[in-house]
């Protein structure tokens, strides 16, 4: 198959280059460098982590590296400007680089982020990735694929991450989702902005599937238009692929109603070790106990989007409406996945908002959501509540990682436990 496109970040870029160095030569090309790029996001904050700290030379061999694989070859570049990175790779990628129909191809797990759009991609090993770009095509063995058919609305408190959780602990552990495409689709789809569909992509990986697509609709298209000058809706909608009537899956079409879903939360360990919230309180007491939490984290290409955002911010806005703040010995921390993402949130007047409420902001980039920047827990007793991807052992630290969506961390932050954030929440305790 012929790749419409893909990327590298600086911990994989470097093999790229001494791999095509070592097949082809010191002057090798790229077929559609145009097409491809580079990221500086995973790293950005490494140098801050004590356990990265001893690493500081080599992450910094790695961006040098980075550095001469652009200039050689003439991939688009985002790299860092005065030390603050553009953005996580995935995020990017969807803001500008892919469009529906495309094939993508990049080196790491959460490509399938750019399936939001309409497109098909997923990660691939460096190794792999260094042959497409030299050669402007791979081999593919097309997988199969198991529908998601949505019905209905989610019903106030309740977010897409919540509907990945849901599919996490039932559909994927019992491995319908394995090695297979996640297609999205169904009525139920319209309801969601074009942001958390991105969430229910970017999650295909942890169901251990091969990529997640969602339907493309005009909602898409206007999304990806306001964001790249000079594209228009029509161009876009040429592009849209959509599944054939009536075509067969080989995981069936499994129908979820977003009314019934619950807000949940993961239990350390794995993402599928989901528990939902007693539908008579809100409350995860019933199953989880009274866990008290130290660190709350919001952002990752996971949640770091204009709606994740908007969430964070609803939470702490009542929470100021109430007189209360991020409680007292917690840290809580949000990290924008892109500069167009803090330019947002600094126009809908959030800075402000997190600033009075004892938030503590993160310039855009990778970070804590694999062990690199602030967030991360320093010790086995410590705990978090966090709105990353995947919570599997060490992954973020060694404290107990718990996985919510953006509504529950921030109200955990609030709170000093792990809650279900439910409206008026804390004017009913003020």
């Amino acid at each position: 198959m012929r790749v419409d496109g893909g990327y590298s970040h600086e911990f994989t870029t470097a093999q790229v280059h001494v791999f095509l160095g070592e097949e082809f030569g010191e002057d090798y090309r790229l077929a559609n460098p145009s097409k491809f790029a580079v990221f500086e996001d995973h790293l950005i904050y490494a140098d801050g982590v004590p356990k990265m700290a001893p690493f500081a030379p080599k992450i910094q061999a790695l961006r040098d590296l980075q550095r001469v694989f652009q200039r050689k070859t003439g991939v688009q570049d985002y790299a860092a400007v005065d030390g603050v990175s553009p953005g996580i790779c995935h995020t990017i990628a969807r803001e500008r680089m892919i469009e529906p129909g495309d094939f993508i191809q990049a080196t790491d797990s959460h490509t399938c982020m750019g399936g939001s759009v309409g497109a098909l991609a997923y990660g691939v090993g460096t190794t792999e990735y260094a042959a497409l770009v030299h050669a402007g095509f791979t081999f593919v063995v097309v997988p199969e694929s198991i529908r998601f058919q949505l019905i209905n609305e989610l019903r106030p408190g309740v977010t897409a991450k919540d509907v990945m959780l849901h599919i996490l602990a039932n559909h994927a552990r019992r491995q319908e989702t394995l090695n297979r495409v996640m297609e999205f689709g169904g009525p139920g789809l319209a309801s969601l902005s074009p942001d958390e569909r991105a969430t229910l992509a970017n999650m295909a990986t942890e169901c251990s599937a091969k990529a997640g697509v969602v339907e493309a609709d005009d909602a898409t298209l206007a999304w990806i238009a306001a964001r790249r000058p000079g594209t228009t809706v029509e161009q876009l909608r040429a592009k849209v692929l959509a599944p054939d009537p009536g075509a067969v899956y080989a995981g069936g079409v499994q129908v979820i109603d977003l009314a019934t879903i619950r807000p949940m939360v993961a239990t350390p360990g794995d993402p599928s070790k989901g528990i939902p919230s007693d539908p008579t309180n809100g409350a995860f007491v019933d199953e989880l106990g009274d866990v008290p939490i130290q660190i709350a984290y919001g952002g990752s290409c996971t949640a770091g989007k204009e709606v994740d955002i908007d969430l964070y911010a609803q939470v702490m806005r009542e929470a100021l409406s109430a007189g209360l703040r991020v409680k007292d010995g917690i840290n809580f921390y949000i990290q924008f996945g892109s500069k167009a993402v803090e330019e947002y949130a600094r126009k809908q007047g959030y800075l402000e908002v997190f600033e009075k409420t004892g938030v503590k902001l993160i310039r855009p980039g990778c970070g804590a959501c694999i062990g690199c920047g602030p967030g991360v827990s320093s010790s086995p007793s410590e705990v978090s509540i966090s709105a990353i991807n995947r919570n599997y052992q060490n992954r973020s630290g060694p404290g107990k990682l718990y996985l919510a969506s953006p509504l529950n961390v921030a109200a955990s932050a609030v709170v000093g436990k792990i809650v279900a954030y439910r409206e008026g929440m804390f004017e009913r305790s003020k």
